[in-house]
């Protein structure tokens, strides 16, 4: 068996999660003020699915924390699968958020209404728009960098809010020259039917690493690697499977080996082939299983065999 592990930056990792949650507790204030001041309900809105950004920071930072724990005799794979519960907490809580704002917004169109001070309001929205929008792309760089779902999912999480808020702020300046104030709720309705879709796609990718689902991007490095032409010593291979455990890729499959090649020639083809893919694929552990060939007509056989007189 192969394993390559490439180095984390596991100090900047966690640094990135620490902004994360500082700039969220920031913002949090920002945005019950700019409520305070407007009485928007959709602001509210907004600001609730802040609250909801602060503790889906704080529980990236725990999850992060124990992803990238060494393997241990009771977890042998590791702890990377805590990523996936990560991305299912935070998209879960971005779908409570969003039914949220569809709730106060109903309300807000069977109640009326009120408004004042809309001008600071915007203004403070347009701060939290900039502020989330360098945050999310940030997270979502350092995550796709260092291949960590747990960045990249709270790196989403925020961006949804700019999303959410910019939808708020159209719907404040418009209401500001026109008096149209029942456009605050339809604004937050249609914002929040994006971020449930956002919600359903983390859910979506945790979901499909929580139950080992092939990966095709996976797949087609593998099988480049084992179809390759550098390997022709190989009759063939089967039983391939490959998961992720977080960021890590766990591989095994059969090769098959003329039956006149010695258990060390095949060891030795299998370990560079163990390493090939291993590298290929980043933080890997790959095994192979060596089989003597069991065709009559394999033609990688025949060439094999001794001529004869």
């Amino acid at each position: 068996m192969v394993m390559h592990i490439t180095e984390k930056p596991e100090i900047k990792l966690k640094g990135a999660i620490i902004i994360s949650f500082a700039v969220s507790v920031a913002l949090l204030f920002v945005k019950f003020a700019a409520y305070a001041l407007t009485g928007s309900a959709a602001i509210l809105s907004d600001a609730t699915e802040s609250i909801v950004n602060v503790i889906a920071a704080a529980f990236a930072f725990y999850s992060l924390k124990v992803s990238m724990k060494p393997p241990d005799d009771q977890h042998p794979y590791g702890h990377g699968k805590a990523e996936f519960f990560s991305a299912a907490f935070e998209g879960g809580a971005i779908i409570v958020a969003a039914l949220w704002i569809i709730y106060k917004s109903v309300y807000e169109l069977a109640t009326g209404p009120t408004f004042h001070e809309l001008g600071v309001g915007i203004w403070l929205i347009i701060f939290s728009i900039t502020a989330n929008a360098v945050l999310g792309t940030f997270l979502i760089r350092k995550g796709r960098q260092n291949a960590n779902l747990i960045l990249e999912a709270d790196g989403k999480h925020v961006l949804t809010d700019v999303a959410t808020s910019a939808g708020i702020v159209a719907g404040l300046v418009l209401m500001y020259f026109t008096n149209w104030f029942w456009l605050d709720a339809i604004i937050a309705i249609v914002m929040a039917a994006v971020i449930v879709r956002t919600g359903w796609n983390l859910l979506k990718t945790a979901g499909t690493g929580m139950m080992d689902a092939k990966c095709p991007e996976d797949d087609a490095k593998i099988k480049l690697v084992l179809d390759s032409q550098q390997f022709r010593e190989v009759c063939g291979y089967h039983k391939l499977r490959h998961r992720h455990s977080g960021g890590m890729h766990f591989v095994d499959f059969h090769l098959i080996f003329p039956r006149e090649t010695s258990v060390a020639q095949a060891h030795a083809v299998a370990t560079a082939i163990e390493a090939a893919i291993a590298s290929s694929l980043g933080d890997a552990g790959v095994m192979a299983h060596i089989e003597p060939c069991k065709r009559i007509d394999c033609p990688n056989c025949k060439n094999r065999e001794p001529k004869q007189d």
